[in-house]
């Protein structure tokens, strides 16, 4: 359990919130970071703006930046990784190979994010 504030917000969120929600989301990535919930990927902003409306919080994915949502869930322990780093294309990404999956092969999926 770890005590969050936000935007002069405060709420309790678990590493068991973000699996659950993560359960109803799609496999999705933001344009520079990744969060990966198992052995999927998702977009860091979608996975907090669902925890705040879980948690009833007054705050829309606008009121939050994604560095803000990258650090709250480094701090629920899931790792957030850059998507495109230092534009190193298929080697960064096949670093990744095994542990993220977006329903096909990670690094043949890798040509559509280094374009």
């Amino acid at each position: 359990m770890v005590e969050i504030q936000l935007r002069g917000q405060k709420f309790v969120a678990t590493p068991a919130d973000i699996k659950n929600i993560a359960k109803h989301l799609p496999t999705s990535h933001g344009r520079k970071y990744v969060t990966i919930v198992g052995d999927k990927v998702y977009a860091p902003k979608e996975l907090v703006d669902r925890l705040l409306i879980e948690k009833k919080l007054s705050l829309t994915r606008v009121d939050f930046t994604t560095m803000d949502a990258v650090r709250i869930l480094r701090r629920l322990g899931f790792d957030t990784v850059p998507l495109k780093e230092s534009r190193k294309g298929k080697r960064t990404l096949s670093s990744f190979a095994g542990v993220i999956s977006l329903g096909g092969d990670s690094v043949k999926e890798g040509d559509l994010w280094y374009e």
